[in-house]
């Protein structure tokens, strides 16, 4: 079953974000590697509008590499900014699976005492 496209718009980016921390990656890298880690249909359809979305608010240094006769690739890892955006993304991620599990848990314990 897939998940809900709204759902999964701010859950990428912050995945996105995550992988360029540490290392300049290509587009393609990055897509590679969303893939490896299970989102199969992630695509460079997906991706770049938001590189572009992110570039422009300033989350990225962007670094030109010679690419054989082709135009130089970019190669994304994050700025200041970007690491803020990760840092906010992953408190509230955080917060977002705690209260998910606050509420199953207690799902769960409500029909334990309903079966007693």
């Amino acid at each position: 079953m897939g998940t809900d496209a709204q759902l999964n718009k701010g859950v990428l980016e912050g995945c996105v974000l995550r992988l360029v921390k540490d290392a300049f990656l290509f587009s393609s890298e990055i897509v590679a590697a969303m893939r490896a880690c299970g989102f199969a249909d992630f695509s460079e359809g997906t991706l770049y509008p938001m590189l572009l979305r992110l570039e422009k608010d300033g989350c990225f240094i962007v670094a030109r590499k010679p690419s054989g006769n082709s135009p130089p690739k970019k190669y994304y890892k994050l700025s200041e900014r970007g690491l803020e955006k990760l840092e906010i993304f992953e408190e509230q991620w955080n917060d977002l699976t705690r209260n998910i599990a606050n509420v199953f848990a207690e799902k769960e314990s409500d029909h334990a005492e309903q079966g007693q």
